[in-house]
């Protein structure tokens, strides 16, 4: 079943509590400018004083390079890569950043590639039916040679390798799929067309609370160390001891506050492609 996401930035708990805010936090305008409800979660900012920084527009619309952020989560951001004929598929890069990288289970979809890999893991006439419904053709035009290709990284690693995606000499960046696979196979397959995902991470050792989770991360730019926190079930925060740390229960009503921020952006249905 195709599940088709709309935008959503997701806010994790954050505690106001001034003990444990740091000058860090001080330092980080978390707030998008160009809107006055729109604010991330740490790590993430607008700001150089920020772990992590995101762009912002003057609407309003957080961004990672040109591409929009459709929702951030403790373990990943989802960001909008809509269907385009002509992208250079440079642009990919902006998305291998020193904070954040695609995962494995997307599926990237370029064009006019020298070699025609065969490895991607969501089947064509899984996400080629995707793209039909949005008024997209995905099969080959043999009148002006283009073709389009889907590539996916072995599951067994965390990110997609840049390098051979780089390697397969495609001309134009087209789209991507991103996936969500039950079991061994794909029968329980769960898509998302036109987006990316991509996992993130904080440069260093694991800094968390100790009613947290560290999940460690090997940098895929520059192998270097990272990590990322997460509060145990049941407990309020963000985990991270430079933040909100993991507070009281979720439910309690403590200072810790939770903030969902529901964005009616929708893409689907929208492309412009020329197969």
């Amino acid at each position: 079943m195709i599940k088709l996401q709309n935008l959503l930035i997701v806010f994790v708990s954050i505690s106001f509590s001034p003990s444990i805010i740091s000058q860090k936090l001080i330092n980080c305008t978390r707030s998008c400018p160009g809107a006055q409800f729109i604010f991330v979660p740490y790590p993430f900012g607008f700001s150089s004083g920020c772990q992590i920084q995101l762009n912002c527009t003057a609407d309003g619309s957080v961004l990672i390079g040109e591409f929009p952020v459709q929702q951030i989560n403790p373990d990943g951001l989802t960001v909008g890569l809509p269907a385009m004929c002509g992208r250079p598929v440079d642009s990919l890069s902006h998305l291998n950043g020193e904070h954040y990288a695609p995962v494995s289970t997307n599926g990237i979809l370029m064009e006019n590639c020298m070699d025609q890999k065969n490895n991607c893991i969501i089947a064509a006439t899984t996400w080629g039916t995707s793209f039909e419904d949005l008024n997209c053709s995905v099969i080959q035009d043999r009148r002006s040679n283009r073709s389009l290709s889907c590539y996916s990284g072995d599951t067994t690693r965390m990110f997609l390798d840049h390098e051979n995606i780089t390697n397969m000499g495609c001309q134009y960046l087209f789209s991507g799929v991103a996936s969500e696979i039950s079991g061994n196979n794909s029968e329980g397959v769960s898509l998302d067309v036109q987006v990316v995902k991509l996992g993130w991470w904080l440069k260093g050792s694991c800094d968390c609370s100790g009613d947290a989770v560290c999940t460690k991360i090997l940098s895929p730019s520059d192998g270097s160390d990272g990590y990322r926190c997460r509060c145990k079930s049941g407990i309020d925060g963000d985990g991270y001891t430079a933040s909100s740390g993991c507070g009281e229960a979720k439910g309690s009503m403590g200072a810790t506050r939770r903030f969902i921020i529901g964005l009616s952006r929708g893409i689907a249905g929208s492309c412009s492609c020329c197969l």
